[in-house]
């Protein structure tokens, strides 16, 4: 705890929600990390205070999703740590007005896919493999590739499941894909038939082509 007050005061006073900053180490992202309200630094409270992803990011519900900590989720820490600093205050503010942070999104998931964060890192994977490295960044920018291409193209190279309905329930039927793809839209996505379960175009192909332009997650 004393380190991380050191290091805490350590910074500089004027860090508060720097316009678009670039992480300092490690390999640069290709992406500009967009403004934050508060300027959160992830490399600072990972590798100085040795905090974990789950320490801020707690599951929800069943763990499918996890917390963007809000105020008083901070000022578990920081009731005594950096008070002094402007950042600190804000939430300190905030905290005791309830008023929420509003934390710009880097990563977001389309409402018509569906994702588990629990599944994901219940079978071993771990944040940086979509995230990038986290650990090294003091302010985050979206550098992972989640495209559903990239997503099929790793829930086969692990052997997980990836039809259709592993991500998009609601468009299967007795866990069936609803439609057949042809090697055509495999290869646009740069993946590989295999099992015999992609079958030569069919009709659908022309209603399914936008779904496969599908915003990145």
């Amino acid at each position: 705890m004393f380190g991380f007050t050191a290091a805490i005061h350590a910074q500089d006073a004027g860090t508060s929600a720097p316009a678009a900053a670039k992480p300092s180490s490690g390999t640069a992202p290709t992406a500009t990390a967009p403004a934050q309200p508060i300027a959160f630094n992830h490399k600072l409270h990972i590798q100085t205070a040795n905090m974990t992803c789950k320490d801020c990011h707690e599951p929800r519900g069943n763990g499918s999703t996890l917390a963007i900590p809000q105020p008083p989720k901070c000022m578990q820490c920081h009731v005594g740590i950096a008070t002094d600093k402007p950042d600190i205050k804000r939430l300190a503010e905030a905290a005791k007005n309830e008023d929420p942070i509003e934390w710009v999104r880097v990563y977001r998931v389309p409402s018509f896919v569906t994702f588990s964060h629990k599944t994901h890192t219940s079978a071993g994977n771990k944040c940086e493999e979509c995230h990038g490295p986290v650990a090294e960044r003091t302010a985050i920018a979206l550098e992972k590739d989640t495209s559903m291409g990239t997503c099929i193209g790793c829930h086969q190279a692990k052997g997980a499941p990836a039809t259709c309905d592993t991500c998009h329930a609601i468009m299967s039927k007795n866990g069936h894909s609803p439609f057949d793809v042809d090697r055509s839209i495999l290869a646009r996505l740069r993946l590989q038939p295999r099992d015999n379960r992609f079958h030569p175009a069919a009709p659908q192909l022309a209603a399914i082509a936008s779904f496969l332009h599908a915003p990145t997650l």
